[in-house]
């Protein structure tokens, strides 16, 4: 079975991208399922990789593999798992929670799997994959000896592929038991709900920035915008911060967060604020409240190209806002998770947030994703974390 591309369509997946849209092909032969492995040639019949084929969603390929002689079958993903948890174990030897699979980038298409202790997630979009899900989580027990799996396939895009919409359930482990583990990260202790937290469970990938904060943290007044369960808030307190302002709109994630104060000790320097955070910058800074150290940790403003426009006013407005709460010399540390927005415009909404809020500032840092979240240059779908420092100056 195989699909031949359009003339002059092949260009991207001979650079490497890993799907083929619909548009891009000029027939198919053989009449494949959706899952099944096909040959992907290009219009002059040069063979190009192998994929996993679906019959209805616009990503009608997704290529695996450049082996023509490659079997594709649970096996073969099994493998790629294997060496993706081995990774892992490299990385982050110690770490207590990881992300153990980044989908194309581990050449498991949209699949993510994250390990929490002794709990794993199960996150997948792809067809083909999702046939060869209890193969996989046999070799995810057997690798890393978690005794519970849990689906958290609550994504709007799984039905596009031909796949329901579900989450909750323990694929792996007693149903019975309710999964909230405790992870440990730089000497702060949290409690991650498996089940039922954000994402699939925390926000694994802002890890080394939640260490890179702590130095600025000593005796500081911080402020924690879009807390979430305390990740970044609780780092601050742990490294010594005078007091720690936590704002969330969710008053699920604040209970997470308080129990995590708790936990740790730290409840007397944490003061926890349920609202709206954009709307809380801008009344505090009208208001003339100040701190020595700001994180703005927004959830993805812009999901789809068309929201950009809308989300550089939002992220305008949440930095020009930060950047007046700042006392002089202090710390602005700023992220965008949203794939659509690239660095450069974010770094030029940062640049220009400083300069309409009348505060000047320096850049000290600029990162991205940890090791756990590796980037294909060839596929800038798997970029999407931006994350800035600047510290305010007096010219």
């Amino acid at each position: 079975m195989q699909v031949t591309l359009r003339r002059n369509k092949d260009k991207f997946i001979r650079r490497g991208y890993p799907w083929v849209f619909r548009n891009q092909i000029h027939r198919v032969e053989g009449e494949p399922a959706s899952g099944a492995a096909v040959a992907i040639l290009s219009a002059d019949g040069t063979f190009l990789g192998q994929g996993l084929y679906h019959a209805e969603s616009q990503i009608a390929v997704r290529l695996v593999t450049q082996d023509p002689g490659a079997v594709v079958n649970a096996e073969f993903f099994c493998d790629r798992l294997r060496r993706a948890i081995a990774f892992r174990s490299q990385a982050f030897s110690d770490a207590t929670h990881v992300r153990l699979v980044y989908g194309e980038s581990d050449g498991i298409p949209g699949t993510v799997i994250d390990r929490y202790g002794s709990a794993a997630t199960w996150s997948c979009l792809a067809f083909g994959i999702e046939q060869h899900r209890e193969a996989m989580i046999d070799t995810l027990v057997q690798e890393t000896g978690v005794t519970h799996v849990v689906e958290r396939n609550d994504n709007v895009l799984r039905p596009k592929d031909g796949l329901e919409e579900r989450t909750g359930l323990i694929l792996r482990g007693d149903a019975s038991e309710s999964v909230v583990v405790e992870i440990e990260e730089n000497g702060v202790r949290y409690r991650v709900d498996v089940v039922n937290g954000a994402k699939t469970g925390f926000f694994i990938d802002q890890r080394l920035h939640r260490q890179h904060i702590r130095r600025y943290a000593d005796k500081a007044r911080v402020l924690d915008a879009f807390c979430s369960d305390g990740g970044f808030g609780l780092q601050a307190a742990h490294a010594g911060a005078q007091s720690v302002d936590m704002i969330d709109v969710s008053s699920s994630a604040l209970a997470r967060a308080r129990d995590n104060a708790r936990l740790n000790g730290l409840e007397d320097r944490v003061n926890l604020i349920e609202d709206d955070a954009i709307n809380w910058l801008a009344r505090a800074a009208d208001d003339g409240k100040r701190y020595d150290l700001i994180i703005l940790d927004p959830p993805a403003f812009a999901k789809r190209r068309r929201d950009i426009e809308d989300a550089e006013r939002a992220y305008q407005s949440i930095n020009i806002n930060a950047f007046r709460l700042l006392e002089p010399g202090g710390i602005l540390a700023t992220s965008s998770c949203s794939q659509a927005l690239d660095e450069d415009t974010f770094h030029r909404t940062l640049r220009y947030a400083s300069k309409r809020s009348g505060r000047p500032a320096r850049m000290l840092f600029r990162g991205c994703h940890p090791p756990d979240h590796p980037v294909l240059d060839s596929m800038p779908e798997t970029s999407y974390l931006k994350f800035f420092v600047y510290q305010v100056t007096d010219s």
